[in-house]
Order: structure tokens, then C-alpha cells, then sequence
């Protein structure tokens, strides 16, 4: 048994030994990824640190030439008063224009409906003398179209005459 126990612990010993240099060979490999990776991370730190420096001098630049909404409205507000006012005054000016012009206007419109009224018994002579026109115009048409008939059917009954 005793022998047992000494082969046991020579391959434990045998078994540590190679754990332990692959152990030695991982941890090499890992201290270098990890030393790799503190470098990126600084690397990304410093570039991520430049890029919000810039874009806050970015920002500030455009605060600089930022014109406030005050600054603008002000000459407008007094642009579009002083426009008011010309056209309150052109309106208070025209007003009595405006009235005249309105009156010419109503005056204009009862000349035209009376001339249209005046004109509606004309309009309807007119039209029945028309209608009576085209009535005589049908008449005459149609008596036209009897008479060619009648000649069409003479004219056969003749030659049948002399054929026969």
C-alpha cells in the first residue's frame, strides 16, 4: 500500500508540473491580452476625450454666431407698425372713394337688369318669330319631299308604261 501511495503522489507531482506550465503559458497570454486591451482602452479614453472636447468647442462656436430672436423682431415689429399705419391712413384716405365707387357700381347693375327687362319682350317677338320661321321653313320641306315622291313614282309608272 505504501508503494500505492507513492505512485499516487509521483503522478500527482508528474500531473502538477504540466498544469503548472500551462498554467504559466495561459497566464502569459492573458497578461498580454490584457495589457493589449489596456492600451486600446486608453487609446479610445484619449480619442473619446479629444472628440467631446471638440464638438463642446463646436458648440460654443455656434452659441458665439447665434443671433437671439429679439435682436431680429425688434426691426421687424417696427416695420410692421409703421406698415399698419400707412394703411390705416391709405384706408381713411380712400374711404370716400370707396363709398363712390360702390354707388357707381348699384347704379351700373339697375341700368343692366333694366335693360334686361326692356329687352325680355323683344327677346320673346324674336323667338316666336323664329319659331313661325322654322315652322313655314318645315312646312315647306316637307311638301318639297312630297312632290320629289310623287315625281320618283310617276316617273316609274311611265316607264312601266312604255316596258309593258
Amino acid at each position: 500500500m505504501v508503494e500505492m501511495l507513492v505512485m499516487l503522489q509521483e503522478f500527482q507531482k508528474r500531473k502538477a508540473s504540466k498544469t503548472s506550465a500551462r498554467s504559466v503559458a495561459f497566464q502569459n497570454q492573458k497578461d498580454a491580452l490584457f495589457a493589449d486591451a489596456r492600451k486600446r482602452v486608453e487609446k479610445v479614453v484619449c480619442d473619446g476625450y479629444l472628440s467631446i472636447e471638440k464638438a463642446r468647442a463646436t458648440i460654443l462656436d455656434l452659441k458665439a454666431k447665434e443671433v437671439s430672436p429679439e435682436r431680429t423682431l425688434t426691426p421687424l415689429k417696427a416695420l410692421w407698425e409703421s406698415q399698419d399705419e400707412c394703411v390705416q391712413g391709405l384706408l381713411h384716405d380712400c374711404n370716400g372713394i370707396i363709398e363712390d365707387l360702390a354707388h357707381r357700381r348699384a347704379q351700373e347693375i339697375d341700368q343692366a337688369s333694366a335693360m334686361l327687362e326692356i329687352q325680355a319682350v323683344e327677346r320673346e317677338r324674336s323667338r316666336r318669330q323664329l319659331i313661325a320661321n322654322a315652322r313655314t321653313c318645315i312646312e315647306e320641306n316637307l311638301e318639297n319631299q312630297k312632290v320629289a315622291t310623287d315625281a320618283k313614282n310617276l316617273i316609274k309608272h311611265y316607264k312601266a308604261l312604255l316596258n309593258a
